[in-house]
């Protein structure tokens, strides 16, 4: 269910495409594909961006956590960095943004899921880090640039106190 990282519209996944994607992948086109279901009248489009995102949950680790990426044949993460920056921004974002714009309880219930498990493992104090998605350990001490949006996606979501890290 979670889509190639690129895909030709015309001609279709060139044979020579990689199997591994972000897991961003998952949450990108959501909100695009929710628009077109509804301009279209159209619902498929909806359908198959919420198959991503629940192929994608449904392989989060005991901690709640996802990697930062996946094969798309095998649902194995490649990357098991978790994180709220590269690679995995938009799975996030989206899953809120959902709910906000089409009424999506389930990715509202997904999004509160994995904010917890955000919170938990992720911030370190102000500090939003990259742990190892099955033992939450430290993966990469840095501020990722990409994580910038998570203040304002608290904020939207009712928690400006948690933007900066819980």
């Amino acid at each position: 269910g979670v889509p190639y990282g690129a895909v030709n519209l015309r001609s279709g996944v060139a044979p020579d495409e990689s199997t591994v994607t972000a897991t961003a992948a998952a949450g990108t086109l959501s909100l695009e594909f929710g628009a077109l279901a509804r301009l279209s009248n159209r619902s498929a489009y909806e359908r198959v961006a919420r198959r991503a995102r629940d192929a994608v949950w449904a392989r989060r680790s005991q901690l709640g956590l996802v990697g930062a990426h996946i094969d798309v044949k095998t649902g194995e993460w490649t990357q098991q960095d978790a994180g709220v920056g590269t690679s995995i921004d938009s799975f996030y974002e989206y899953l809120l943004k959902q709910h906000v714009l089409f009424g999506d309880a389930e990715a509202l219930r997904v999004y509160h899921e994995a904010v917890r498990a955000a919170d938990a493992y992720i911030s370190a104090g102000p500090w939003l880090v990259e742990v190892n998605m099955h033992a939450g350990t430290m993966a990469w001490q840095f501020l990722n640039a990409l994580a910038a949006f998570w203040p304002g996606l608290r904020a939207l979501g009712g928690e400006p106190e948690k933007g900066a890290g819980a």
